[in-house]
């Protein structure tokens, strides 16, 4: 096989890789922005709308919520008697490799009504699979 041939096989997934990439990027920007939405709105519907049928979120300690509708569930239990407020998600990886997505990050949250010294922080690891042609977080890892 010639050198051309060889740099035409190899750029053709790369771009294919570099469009699901942007994909992925812009369904990760929409899930922030549908979370950060959902704790001020104190919606636990649309929090779990981020997530697979068979999705989970783990926590730092290891508990895990597992299903879309447990989420909604435990989503709507944690609102009502903790409230909602603001979150701050910063990204700082995103990767695609064959069909799953892997994203890294930081969060930070402050309730409505605290003081500015009041925050939760912490690291966090999503899962990204495609459900229904869609990007839907499998795994969320570190959220409380």
């Amino acid at each position: 096989m010639s050198s051309l041939a060889l740099i035409l096989a190899a750029v053709g997934p790369l771009s294919a890789t570099a469009d699901g990439l942007a994909d992925l990027q812009k369904a990760s920007d929409t899930a922030h922005a549908v979370v950060r939405r959902a704790l001020v709105e104190e919606d636990g519907s649309a929090l779990a709308s981020v997530f697979t049928e068979n999705g989970a979120v783990i926590s730092p300690t290891g508990q895990v919520v597992r299903g879309r509708t447990t989420i909604r569930a435990s989503a709507i239990l944690l609102l009502l008697t903790m409230g909602g407020g603001e979150m701050k998600i910063s990204r700082q990886d995103l990767h695609l490799i064959d069909s799953t997505g892997y994203e890294t990050g930081l969060y930070t949250f402050r309730k409505a009504g605290e003081s500015k010294d009041r925050v939760w922080t912490g690291h966090y690891t999503a899962i990204w699979e495609k459900e229904d042609s869609q990007w839907k977080v499998a795994r969320a890892i570190g959220l409380r």
